[in-house]
């Protein structure tokens, strides 16, 4: 597979432009070569048109599947958001390195597979997604999956990378907070708060304290938007006041 910026020169001049004038961006970079070439060209902007981390949620990775030790400072620095998929790395590597994604990259590289929680130490805002449709799209089990390293519902299965499991709280924060600080709309999302718009769902556990396998099993009992009851399973209705 080609890259799409076969040379990074093409792509800090397109990053350029776009911040120059305030347009977020997404980059689409999974391995360390990729990242690298990223953080060069932010790390390259004149003052004030990049990402900093006193103005998140402007400009994001997508993926970053393999990122080495050098790399994490940087990123946190460089006030990047990191978007990453919990189900890439559960439903796509082994543990033992023997699925095709290790086996290409290599013993070293695979172990520097999915850094959630180096990226979350290290300072870096860290939106939860699902890439579906190249994934599965629950957003229960990617929850899980996150903390557990494995798929969830599949006890026997051997974590991957166990040290880069993230907290219940890191977990549920990447799909609320920091989903909205990528977004660009933490003023008004991402949390309960007065002010913001009532989105929100209701399970049948607490995220965070049921075991990550029962999370991922959870029912939904009802969902709301901007205030307005989407779903009920116990005939919830109406508007929040």
């Amino acid at each position: 597979m080609a890259p799409f910026w076969p040379r990074p020169e093409e792509y800090a001049e397109a990053v350029r432009f776009f911040a120059g004038r305030g347009i977020p961006t997404a980059t689409h970079a999974i391995g360390d070569a990729g990242v690298a070439a990223v953080l060069d060209a932010f790390e390259s902007l004149p003052p004030g048109t990049g990402a900093t981390p006193a103005l998140p949620g402007v400009h994001r990775i997508e993926h970053l599947e393999t990122v080495p030790d050098e790399l994490i400072g940087r990123f946190s620095r460089s006030g990047l958001i990191a978007s990453m998929q919990p189900t890439h790395c559960t439903h796509y590597s082994r543990a033992d390195h023997s699925d095709n994604w290790s086996t290409r990259l290599g013993t070293e590289r695979a172990n520097n597979a999915w850094r959630c929680a180096d990226l979350r130490a290290a300072g870096t805002v860290l939106g939860l997604g699902s890439d579906w449709p190249i994934a599965p799209f629950e957003p229960l089990p990617i929850l899980a999956d996150a903390q557990l390293r494995r798929r969830s519902g599949h006890p026997g299965e051997q974590p991957i990378v166990p040290g880069q499991a993230l907290t219940a709280r890191q977990a549920l924060e990447g799909y609320t907070s920091h989903a909205a600080r990528a977004a660009g709309e933490l003023a008004v999302s991402g949390s309960i708060t007065v002010g913001k718009r009532a989105d929100f769902t209701v399970f049948d556990v607490d995220p965070l304290t049921a075991a990550p396998d029962d999370l991922a099993a959870a029912r939904v009992l009802a969902t709301f938007v901007d205030g307005q009851a989407r779903h009920s399973a116990v005939g919830t209705g109406g508007q929040l006041s």
